[in-house]
């Protein structure tokens, strides 16, 4: 498991190099979103030495996701950092996060290695459907706990 994180976090780090950049920019669409003022719905990783993460899903049909990499020890690794807004739309229990052109993969980050089919599906490139009725989310392999 741990080689596959670790190869996850190079894929990442890599496809994030560029000069002077010091994480994954958010879309300019993103960027424009304007994020409700009370929480529907949130996540949160527990304490692990891969990321932090959190999603927060809003009243208003928006959401934030926030992700920070933990670099391994005695690695040269750079940590990896998205901050990605965007709008969802809910079929009960199940939410679907609409990315604005994320600048990463969400295949990547909603690892279906690491999930069952009940936990989340990744749609296309922008979109992916999680259900909101569980208590913990795994994302990139990490569990993240409802807040």
């Amino acid at each position: 498991m741990w080689k596959k994180i670790i190869l996850i976090v190079a894929v990442i780090t890599l496809s994030s190099c560029g000069a002077k950049r010091k994480g994954v920019e958010a879309s300019k669409e993103s960027k424009e979103v304007v994020l409700g003022k009370s929480e529907a719905v949130s996540y949160k990783s527990l304490g692990n030495g891969v990321a932090s993460i959190s999603l927060q899903l809003f009243e208003n049909n928006t959401f934030k996701f926030d992700f920070n990499s933990i670099p391994q020890p005695d690695t040269n690794e750079k940590p990896v950092k998205i901050s990605e807004k965007g709008t969802y739309t809910s079929d009960g229990n199940w939410k679907l996060l609409n990315f604005k052109n994320p600048k990463f993969s969400l295949a990547a980050i909603f690892d279906s290695n690491y999930a069952g089919a009940a936990d989340f599906r990744v749609i296309d490139e922008n979109n992916v459907k999680i259900n909101t009725s569980k208590n913990a989310l795994p994302i990139w392999g990490v569990v993240c706990e409802k807040q």
